[in-house]
C-alpha cells in the first residue's frame, strides 16, 4: 500500500527548508495547520513564502495531508524541518488539513494520513504505538486540537496505523511473536504488547498499570499482585 505522494519542495531557504541534514528518524510528529478549510497546496505555499523573511517566522513540515486525501510532501527526508523545536532534529513532521475548528480530521483525510504514516513506519522501522507523537507531546502545545483534547481518539489513530502495518506491510506473524493489541483499561483505548491465540489475548501485567491499578512482585510467594490504587 504506497501512499500518493505529489513533490513540491520548498525553495531553499533559512525560514523553511534550511538543508540541515536529518540523520535519523526517529519519530513521527502530528500537527494540525489550524487554518479550517485550507487545502495542503494552500499550507504548501505559506511555507514557501516565509522565504521572503518579512514575517521572521521560522516553521515547515515534510508533509501534508490534504482534505481531499491529496499529500504534498515540502522537504526531503533527509532534510531538517521546522516543526518540533528539539524534536526537529530526529522526527518527520506531517501537517494535517481539517475542515473545520474542532480539527477532527475527515474521514478521507483520516484514511490517507494512516496510509502515509504506515508507509513511513515501514521505511523507517517505526514502531506506531511510540513513534508516532503529538506536536502536544513535545511542546504542551495543543496541537493537533481535536486529538489532545480526546486522547481515546488519538489511541485509535495509533492503533489503525498498528493494524494497517500489520496488514499490508508484516503480512503473518507467527503465533509467539508479540504485536500490538488493543485494550480499553478503565474507559481508555491503549496499544499493550502481546499475543492472540485460540481467541485468547495474552498481555503483560505490566502493561494493565495505570492510575487505578498498582502491580507488585511479592519476593517471598515469587508471584506477581495487582492492587488497587487509593482513590
Amino acid at each position: 500500500m504506497l501512499p500518493s505522494i505529489q513533490q513540491a519542495l520548498l525553495t531553499p531557504n533559512i525560514y523553511s527548508r534550511p538543508q540541515l541534514p536529518l540523520k535519523q528518524v526517529k519519530k513521527l510528529v502530528i500537527h494540525w495547520v489550524a487554518n479550517p478549510g485550507s487545502s495542503a497546496l494552500a499550507n504548501r505555499n505559506y511555507f514557501e513564502n516565509l522565504k521572503n523573511g518579512t514575517r521572521g517566522i521560522y516553521a515547515s513540515s515534510h508533509y501534508i495531508v490534504g482534505l481531499e486525501g491529496e499529500i504534498i510532501q515540502c522537504i526531503p527526508e533527509t532534510e531538517v524541518a521546522y516543526h518540533a523545536k528539539n524534536a526537529n532534529t530526529y522526527s518527520l513532521g506531517i501537517e494535517v488539513c481539517h475542515l473545520d475548528a474542532t480539527g477532527e480530521f475527515s474521514p478521507t483525510t483520516y484514511r490517507h494520513l494512516i496510509e502515509l504514516c504506515t508507509y513511513l513506519c515501514y521505511t523507517h522501522t517505526l514502531d506506531p504505538a511510540t513513534a508516532i507523537i503529538r506536536h502536544y507531546d513535545i511542546t504542551g502545545k495543543v496541537c493537533p486540537k481535536y486529538y489532545v483534547r480526546n486522547p481515546a481518539a488519538w489511541s485509535k489513530f495509533k492503533y489503525d496505523v498498528v493494524a494497517s502495518l500489520n496488514a499490508h506491510y508484516l503480512q503473518v506473524q507467527p503465533d509467539n511473536l508479540p504485536q500490538l493489541l488493543p485494550l480499553q483499561l478503565n474507559g481508555i483505548l491503549k496499544q499493550v504488547s502481546g499475543f492472540v491465540k485460540d481467541d485468547q489475548y495474552y498481555v503483560k501485567l505490566r502493561d494493565l498499570e495505570d492510575s487505578y491499578i498498582q502491580i507488585d512482585y511479592n519476593e517471598v510467594k515469587k508471584m506477581p499482585v495487582l492492587n488497587l490504587k487509593p482513590l
